[in-house]
């Protein structure tokens, strides 16, 4: 197993700038449901005695009703909420940017010493007939956590990590693909005889290494989707006050 990196960033180092990432984040997303959600929401409650909010110039306990539950106000209770969603892409976009810092620094590490495990699992699984028999627990999130510890530790995170790339990693297709090459060349695909496979490391570690960068890449496409879901309420509801 290739060693690590010496100029690697420490697991402190990493864990920091990955956090102040996160709260970063997190507030900015705070700051957007306060100010854009929470803006747009009183700007609209100051238009709810429109000419088209009838029932905001009635008098009476029954027109308290109306009010309460009249379009305008549900609409305004709906723009409301949309400081909770804010925050929430705020929390979404820190943690992306949290695992970009932690992919930038031990990404290359990760993807080896688990593409590495991931092998030697397959290359140990039992056959019959030839074929490969898959056990219950050939892949386990937690036993591939404990062999990403001297890495990344064993924190939430990194179990999320493994979690993530083992999901999407099309593990059935680039299995029957290793088996098909190593039949075809007559090497035993696994048990007595079978030897590390340096072609099944590689595409191993350059899949998992694709995944991560994938988990890693923050995407602005909720924000842009909330915004418009944003303007277009706001602009219904100015329409049933007028």
């Amino acid at each position: 197993m290739s060693s690590e990196p010496v100029n690697q960033p420490s697991l402190v180092r990493t864990g920091a700038k990955a956090g102040l990432s996160f709260a970063g984040s997190v507030i900015k997303g705070g700051l957007l449901g306060v100010v854009l959600g929470g803006g747009v929401f009183f700007f609209y409650l100051s238009q709810l005695n429109g000419p088209g909010n009838t029932a905001a110039r009635a008098g009476g306990a029954g027109a308290i009703v109306a009010l309460v539950t009249s379009p305008p106000v549900l609409i305004a209770v709906l723009l409301l909420l949309f400081v909770v969603v804010y925050t929430m892409l705020g929390v979404h976009q820190g943690r992306a940017k949290a695992m970009q810092h932690l992919v930038a620094a031990r990404g290359e590490a990760v993807s080896q010493r688990l593409a590495g495990a991931v092998a030697g699992r397959i290359e140990a699984m039992p056959r019959t007939h030839g074929a490969l028999q898959r056990t219950a627990d050939w892949l386990s999130v937690d036993a591939l956590t404990k062999q990403l510890a001297p890495v990344l530790g064993e924190s939430k995170a990194v179990r999320s990590v493994v979690a993530f790339v083992l999901n999407r990693l099309p593990l059935s297709d680039m299995l029957a693909e290793w088996q098909q090459g190593r039949a075809a060349q007559g090497e035993p695909v696994a048990g007595e005889g079978a030897a590390q496979d340096p072609a099944l490391r590689a595409l191993l570690t350059r899949r998992i290494n694709e995944t991560l960068q994938e988990m890693s890449t923050p995407s602005r496409k909720p924000l842009y989707i909330a915004l418009g879901a944003h303007a277009v309420l706001l602009g219904v509801g100015l329409w049933l006050v007028k």
